[in-house]
């Protein structure tokens, strides 16, 4: 049934972008272990719980650009360098 503001043919983005959300993560896990990191070890540098990080690698939680730079620069990495890793894991 449709509704004008949403319901049940509602998709949500997270749904949308599942499989991207899963390829950022895999993309933050790569340079997070290229850069000799736990996920605790960037968790602490964030100051955040080590299950927010988990749950984005995973792709089950989106971020916004704001958070990516936070985590680019807990891992000690260059966000264009994530994008760009991303661009290309995308096609």
């Amino acid at each position: 049934m449709k509704t004008r503001h949403g319901g049940q043919d509602r998709i949500s983005t997270k749904s949308k972008l599942a499989s991207e959300l899963v390829t950022l993560g895999q993309v933050l896990v790569s340079a997070r272990e290229r850069a000799g990191l736990k996920q605790s070890d960037v968790a602490a540098r964030l100051g955040l719980p080590a299950s927010y990080l988990s749950k984005i690698e995973n792709g089950s939680r989106r971020l916004d650009v704001i958070e990516l730079l936070q985590i680019a620069e807990a891992i000690g990495t260059d966000p264009a360098d994530l994008i760009r890793r991303l661009q290309t894991a995308l096609k």
